[in-house]
Formats: structure tokens, C-alpha cells, sequence
């Protein structure tokens, strides 16, 4: 009898020993902050060059041939002058800062109406002289708001390569007067010339109203990936007009957002009208592409389960097997929900903090640990668990790859740029530094890990 009631107490036992213990623990809520992200701003330069020796070319069309002709003896309050100027040769440019110096090289022929003892006699005599020399101007060049330049011309004196004279008898009478006439009669025309020639290349405003309208607008980067670039220009900047070794140019910066995206075109909103120019005195050149890498929670969520269920976990005598897995957000943290059976049965609900790991170039979940409510039932009715070294073994398997899809952008948008972009009006060049982890933010349908690419870019006119 006596043996017959241990054996019964040892068969009560072991079957309570094997029976599961059911868990009911509180689900963390479910709730996502407001996840956005500002992009880094970015800046593109777009230097613009003009040779000066073009420049001097198109004004030297513009300007040849008679300049000036005075056929009257009685204008110019009654100066008994007539004067012809013809251009000798061509105008010579050169630039110093804002500033174009050039000379013109004339050749004069005058006349001279002298006047023989008293004037109601009417007796008069004609000499005719032949001259040359060089007038001297300088221009000086400004960017305006409205992206036009304005020119400022004014007189840098003469040189007579022959001073012209009037011989009377036996003096040699100078006439000085001639060249400031030359100098003021002439400034207005070779002002215009000057201006049309330099407005040919100066003409800013179509120029940039395209790029302007062209960098809005989305451009797929590769043909291989659904890769994305979405530009947004916020505010353009100028440093002044200067020259150098025959160039006279200056550097325009555009302030934008830059995006990459992974997937379909991106939404865009054109901004048509042209912004005014800001002169400043230096520009930056950081180049700056956003990235907002999506992961998807169906995709996060088909990873773990491949890792995770049908995992065994073995204490003693205790066994417990994952059979499925869940994660969705609470806040900045990532619940992982583990429905289990075995010697426990319900849902053990862990949560840790998504970041990047730039070792592996994965999403891990870091500081992963069993949440408090979820600790609190286990702590009175399956405290083994937390022996059994579950969370190591969670944040191991809790890893999920963004390197090679990363990798790929970065190598698609360096393609990209590389051997230089042609746009209807310029050319995107650049390179592509570091790759750096800005922010992880969690949404209701992904884990977005936001990167930032980068490097130099500049937009060259075609």
C-alpha cells in the first residue's frame, strides 16, 4: 500500500512537471511617433568661365571701322574743326579682379579751318593733318540680384602717337582739344559695343532659369536598380565676377535638399520661378545625399521568422520552441512579440532600440531585453528563462543586412557622376566620399534607416 502511493505521487508530479505553464502577459502598445526627417542641405557649385580672348573677339566685330566723323567746320560751336577717326587694329582685353582694361587704336585725319586777319574779311586758310592714337577705357563688371551684369565704362586717358599740330608759318601750333573730343564723342559708342559683345556672354538668366527647372526634376541614376536622385533648390548664391590667367569668370551655389530614393520615381513639386541672386563671399562645397533606406516590418518580419521559429530553448527539464515571431513599433523602441509553447505557452514580448551596425552593415536591435511587464509574469512563473540566455541569443539572430543594397546606391550614383552627366544645358560631376548613418526612425510600415552620402558635386555649362 505504502508503495503503491509513492508511485501514484510520483506520477502526479511528473505530470504537473510536464504540464505548460500559460502565460498571460500585456502586450506593449502599438504606437509610432511622427517619423520624419529633415535632409541635410547641400550645396552645388556652377562655375562659369568666358575666355577673355573670345571676349575680345566678338567686341573687335562689333567695333572696326570709321568710328567718328565731324564733315562740319560750324558744330561744335563754330570749333572750325572736321575730324575723321578710323579703328587701326583690334582692341586689346585684359582683366584685373572686376575689371576690363582695353585701348583703342586710332588713326585721325583733321582739318583745320584758320581764320586770316579780321574776321569780317572772310579769309581763310585749310591745313590738313594726319595722327594716331590710343584711347584707354576700363569696365568694370557687377552681378545683379536679377542675374543680369551690369557694365560700368569710363575713361582711362589717351596716348597721341603723333601729337597733331598746325603749322603757321614758322609755329607749330598743338591741337590738345582734339583727343578729349575724341575721347567724349567716342566713349558712348564704344560703350554700346562693349555692353552688346558682353551681354552675348553674359546672358545669365535663361541659363539658369533651365537649371533651375532641370534640377527638380527626378533623375533615375541607374538602369540596373530603381535608384532615384530628387533635388530640391532652395536659394542661389554668387561670388563676384573675377579674372585670372586670361579668364574672367565667378562661381554661382545652389543651397538644396538632396534625396536618394529606392523604388518608384519620388514625388516632386516644381518651384518655376527663378529665385534672386545673393552675392556672398564665399561658397560652400559640401555635397550632401540624403538616403531614407526602407525596410519594410514584412520584410523585417520574414527574416526573423526564417531565423527564429522552430528555435528550441532547453532548461533542465524545461522546453520551450518559438513558433512565431511579430515586431512592430512602440515609439523609437522594437517590440519583438515570440508566440511560444512548450513548458511555457502565450507570448513573451521583448523590445530594444534599431541601429546600425557599420561592422556588418546591418540593422541590429540594440539593448534588447525582455520588456518589464513581460519580465514581472516571468519572474513568478518561469524565472528559468532568463538563465537560459535568450536575449543573447535574440540580438544575434535579430540582424538584418542593408550593406549590399547600400553599397549598390552608393556605386550606382558614383557611376553616375563620374565620367560627368550631360543635361540639356550642363554636366553633373562629383564624387562620393563616406557613407555615414544619420538616424533610424520606425514608421507604422518600416524601419527607415537614413543615411548620408557624401562628397563635391558641381554642375559644368555644356
Amino acid at each position: 500500500m505504502h508503495n503503491l502511493r509513492t508511485l501514484f505521487l510520483l506520477l502526479f508530479f511528473g505530470i504537473l512537471a510536464g504540464c505548460s505553464t500559460t502565460l498571460t502577459t500585456e502586450r506593449p502598445p502599438e504606437y509610432y511617433e511622427k517619423a520624419e526627417y529633415v535632409p541635410s542641405d547641400s550645396y552645388v557649385t556652377l562655375p562659369f568661365q568666358i575666355e577673355i580672348s573670345k571676349l575680345e573677339r566678338t567686341v573687335n566685330s562689333e567695333f572696326r571701322g570709321l568710328i567718328y566723323s565731324d564733315t562740319s567746320f560750324e558744330d561744335n560751336d563754330h570749333d572750325n574743326l572736321m575730324v575723321k577717326a578710323w579703328k587701326t587694329g583690334d582692341l586689346h582685353l585684359t582683366a584685373n579682379g572686376n575689371q576690363l582694361a582695353y585701348s583703342v587704336p586710332l588713326h585721325v585725319a583733321i582739318k583745320k579751318r584758320i581764320v586770316i586777319g579780321p574776321s569780317f574779311l572772310n579769309m581763310t586758310d585749310t591745313r590738313e593733318i594726319q595722327s594716331d592714337l590710343v584711347l584707354k577705357f576700363r569696365t568694370r563688371l557687377a552681378l545683379e540680384p536679377d542675374w543680369t551684369v551690369s557694365f560700368t565704362t569710363f575713361s582711362d586717358g589717351y596716348e597721341w602717337l603723333s601729337t597733331p599740330t598746325v603749322k603757321i608759318g614758322s609755329l607749330d601750333i598743338p591741337l590738345p582739344g582734339i583727343s578729349d573730343m575724341l575721347l567724349s564723342s567716342n566713349q558712348q559708342d564704344i560703350n554700346k559695343g562693349i555692353d552688346k559683345a558682353l551681354r552675348e556672354y553674359f546672358d545669365l538668366r535663361p541659363v539658369m532659369q533651365k537649371i533651375w527647372h532641370d534640377l527638380q526634376i527626378p533623375e533615375r541614376i541607374s538602369e540596373d536598380y530603381p535608384v532615384w536622385a530628387r533635388i530640391t533648390p532652395m536659394e542661389l548664391r554668387a561670388i563676384p565676377l573675377t579674372s585670372a590667367q586670361g579668364i574672367l569668370s565667378f562661381t554661382a551655389g545652389v543651397r538644396a535638399r538632396a534625396e536618394l530614393f529606392y523604388g518608384d520615381e519620388p514625388p516632386y513639386r516644381l518651384i518655376d520661378s527663378l529665385p534672386d541672386l545673393k552675392i556672398t563671399s564665399r561658397l560652400d562645397n559640401d555635397f550632401n545625399l540624403n538616403l531614407a533606406l526602407e525596410v519594410p516590418f514584412t520584410h523585417l518580419n520574414s527574416l526573423a521568422r526564417q531565423e527564429l521559429i522552430d528555435y528550441r530553448m532547453t532548461e533542465g527539464k524545461y522546453t520551450v520552441v518559438v513558433k512565431d515571431v511579430d515586431l512592430y513599433g512602440n515609439g523609437e523602441n522594437l517590440v519583438v512579440a515570440l508566440k511560444v509553447e512548450g513548458s511555457i505557452r502565450g507570448t513573451i514580448y521583448l523590445a530594444g532600440k534599431p541601429e546600425y551596425d557599420p561592422g556588418t552593415k546591418s540593422l541590429v536591435v540594440a539593448g534588447l531585453d525582455f520588456d518589464i511587464r513581460t519580465k514581472n509574469v516571468l519572474m513568478k512563473s518561469a524565472s528559468w528563462i532568463f538563465h537560459h540566455g535568450l536575449v543573447k541569443t535574440l540580438s544575434s539572430k535579430m540582424v538584418f543586412p542593408v550593406g549590399q543594397q547600400l553599397e549598390q546606391i552608393r556605386q550606382s550614383v558614383q557611376s553616375y557622376l563620374s565620367p560627368g552627366t550631360k543635361m540639356d544645358y550642363f554636366t553633373l560631376t562629383g564624387t562620393l566620399d563616406k557613407v555615414e548613418i544619420r538616424d533610424i526612425l520606425i514608421t507604422r510600415n518600416s524601419v527607415k534607416a537614413v543615411f548620408n552620402l557624401s562628397g563635391k558635386l558641381q554642375v559644368n555649362l555644356n
